[in-house]
């Protein structure tokens, strides 16, 4: 995480949290079921065992001869074990277990029924249904892959952003709550792609953040702290804040579930990591880029995010990423049981980017044989 210009923060923003992904189904709940309410202390976190991290099943290479992605991808579940993969200016992807090769959905291009920048991907009845930013439309598929129909949808931006969590449909927002006022960050679950009102389930207030017309109107910190979220499979949202190592469960009509708190900030922000971030800024042609960042630097926090973001498996664990920092190239996991009880932690390599969690196992996409980009999942065990 760099020191990033004001005019890169966009896109940055934007597909922030359409990570989160949910499963075909949850497990039953106990109606009477009081919530758990728990607290951490950094000692304690610290004190977790360690999980034990190995290779699993490689699902592809990018060797030239595989299709695999071969740079940014994004993932989602879908149904029966299978999930989908998609980067830009690429086909769309559905594995599915035990088949080596994917299933293709849709083409690339800016015709009809084309994608070139696919935001989010979901199953859909027998077939599948893709978010394409580029021409601003859904399009739906059969379950060959074929385009049947698509329709218009709001342009993808800071303020707008739509997308699925395994079969839920969601919408990102980032609106001003009334003028030189903070922003405030909200989720919806809507009831189909179409839907723009939906549900809020989480709203948070983003106090470095003032945008007007979906674009920031205030200098931005250089390390900007940004909720996480998921979403299971019963639409219950989990999330946190993100300054702090606390994250609760709740239904969407914000019924609490569990609730894990705790006063362990993020790491803290160093001289050295301004230092660096300035050298970045001096390289820059623009005139304006120095004092923009003064700006930036002035307006940063002491500490980092301490969560970074969160997956759900199907049973209802939660992964927790870690602080990610530039002066460290691994990012601590924590895994939390179905009632947010922390278990245990484990460390990946910043190049290892966690896409999918199934409980006991992860899917990553990291460089491979000869740094060519691999799709694997990984295994974890307890002590």
């Amino acid at each position: 995480m760099t020191w990033i210009p004001l005019r890169h923060w966009m896109p940055r923003l934007l597909g922030m949290a359409l990570l989160a992904a949910c499963h075909d189904a949850a497990p039953a709940r106990n109606a009477a079921e009081l919530p758990a309410q728990r607290s951490i202390t950094a000692g304690t976190l610290d004190s977790l065992p360690s999980l034990a991290v190995s290779d699993g099943h490689l699902v592809c290479l990018a060797d030239g001869q595989s299709p695999c992605p071969i740079s940014f991808a994004t993932a989602n579940w879908l149904h029966a074990g299978r999930f989908a993969t998609w980067e830009t200016n690429r086909q769309v992807q559905i594995w599915s277990p035990n088949r080596l090769n994917p299933q293709t959905v849709g083409e690339v291009g800016s015709g009809d029924g084309q994608y070139r920048l696919v935001v989010s991907v979901a199953a859909s009845g027998d077939g599948f249904v893709v978010i394409d930013a580029a021409s601003n439309r859904v399009l739906r598929y059969d379950g060959t892959g074929r385009f049947q129909s698509g329709v218009p949808t709001l342009p993808s931006s800071i303020a707008h952003a739509a997308g699925f969590a395994g079969d839920v449909p969601i919408l990102q927002l980032i609106r001003p709550t009334a003028p030189d006022s903070p922003a405030v960050f909200e989720v919806r679950e809507l009831d189909g792609p179409g839907d723009t009102l939906g549900r809020t389930v989480l709203r948070l207030p983003l106090a470095w953040l003032r945008v007007h017309d979906g674009r920031p109107t205030a200098t931005l910190p250089l390390f900007p702290m940004l909720p996480a979220y998921a979403i299971a499979g019963d639409s219950d949202i989990v999330w946190s804040v993100g300054d702090v190592f606390a994250v609760r469960r709740q239904s969407p009509n914000g019924t609490l579930r569990w609730n894990l708190t705790s006063d362990v900030p993020g790491p803290a922000v160093t001289a050295d990591e301004i230092a660096q971030a300035r050298t970045q800024a001096a390289s820059e042609r623009d005139p304006a880029a120095k004092a923009r960042f003064d700006s930036s630097a002035a307006a940063t926090g002491k500490f980092h995010s301490a969560i970074t973001g969160l997956l759900i498996a199907a049973g209802g664990g939660v992964l927790v990423v870690g602080a990610q920092v530039p002066a460290r190239d691994s990012i601590d996991f924590y895994s939390l049981s179905t009632t947010g009880q922390p278990e245990g932690r484990f460390t990946l390599p910043r190049r290892s980017r966690v896409l999918l969690f199934d409980g006991d196992s992860l899917l990553v996409q990291r460089p491979g044989a000869n740094m060519q980009q691999e799709l694997r999942w990984l295994v974890l065990k307890r002590p």
